[in-house]
C-alpha cells in the first residue's frame, strides 16, 4: 500500500510540475514574429523558453530516476509534455496543421531527453550498503 501511495505521489508530482512548466514557459505564447523585410515567420517560442523547459522536465527526470521511479517518469514526462504540446497546438487560430508531426518531435525528444536524464538519476543514486 505503502509503495502505491508513493508511486501515485511521484505520479501526480511529475504530471504537475512538467504541466505546470509548459503552462507557464509555453502554453501562453502563441505570436509569431513576422519579418516584413524577409517575409520569414518565426515563433512564437523564444530559445530560453524551450530550454528552460527542458532543464525543469530533466530535472524532475533526474529526481525520479534517483528515487528509483525512472520508467514512471519516462513515461510520464513524455506523456504529460506532449499531451500540453497537443492541447496548446490544436488550438492555435494561425495554424498550419502541421501539429502532428510537432507532437511526433516532441514525443520523440521528450523521450530521448528523459531517458538519458532518468538514466544519470539512477546511476547517481546511492546504493544500499549491504548488511553482514
Amino acid at each position: 500500500m505503502a509503495d502505491n501511495k508513493r508511486v501515485l505521489g511521484w505520479t501526480a508530482a511529475l504530471v504537475a510540475g512538467s504541466g505546470v512548466a509548459y503552462a507557464g514557459l509555453l502554453g501562453w505564447d502563441t505570436q509569431r514574429d513576422f519579418d516584413p523585410v524577409t517575409s520569414h515567420s518565426s515563433g512564437p517560442y523564444e530559445a530560453w523558453q524551450v530550454v528552460a523547459l527542458a532543464l525543469i522536465v530533466g530535472a524532475l527526470g533526474f529526481a525520479a530516476g534517483r528515487a528509483g521511479h525512472a520508467w514512471l517518469a519516462l513515461v510520464t514526462l513524455t506523456l504529460t509534455v506532449t499531451a500540453a504540446f497537443v492541447l496548446v497546438a490544436i488550438r492555435e487560430p494561425q495554424g498550419d496543421g502541421l501539429w502532428p508531426i510537432g507532437a511526433a518531435l516532441t514525443l520523440l525528444g521528450t523521450l530521448a531527453g528523459t531517458l538519458v536524464t532518468t538514466q544519470l538519476g539512477r546511476l547517481t543514486a546511492p546504493q544500499p550498503v549491504p548488511v553482514g
